[in-house]
């Protein structure tokens, strides 16, 4: 079951979780047709979405990554990583007069910032010893990503 999810503030500081597993659900990678200079600055298109499996008690936080540079106009590579979470108190977020799931805010940020640091971890071991080896996810705010439901 996919739902919407909404963020809620004044929520317990401690939520328990644990990460269930690591996909790689999509990978391209795209030679430029000419070599890129040495010291390149890369540009990072970045989007994350989450997905909830109430029953089966899941948060899928799914992050879909575009490397691009300016002297290149073409996509350079794209991965689309899901990373897994098992979240045992799931459904005591779920608010029972509108049946929307609310993810308080810290376990968002939480899940969002472990797996972007997944993330960067898989795109490095990807393009290891390819022409994007110094091609590094940099550090990002993950709260740029919460949306409030206000």
């Amino acid at each position: 079951m996919n739902q919407q999810t909404k963020m809620k503030e004044n929520t317990p500081k401690e939520i328990a979780f644990k990460i269930e597993g690591i996909e790689l659900l999509e990978y391209s990678l795209n030679s430029p047709l000419t070599a890129l200079p040495d010291k390149l600055e890369y540009k990072f298109d970045l989007g994350i979405e989450q997905k909830i499996s109430l029953p089966a008690k899941r948060v899928f936080v799914v992050c879909s990554i575009t490397v691009s540079c300016d002297h290149n106009p073409d996509r350079l590579a794209h991965a689309k990583i899901s990373c897994i979470y098992e979240v045992p108190e799931l459904e005591s977020f779920l608010d029972k007069s509108s049946n929307d799931l609310i993810l308080p805010d810290n376990l968002a940020i939480t899940l969002i910032s472990v797996s972007l640091s997944t993330c960067r971890g898989v795109m490095f071991t990807l393009f290891r010893g390819t022409f994007l080896h110094n091609a590094v996810l940099p550090l990002v705010d993950p709260q740029t990503f919460i949306k409030n439901g206000n």
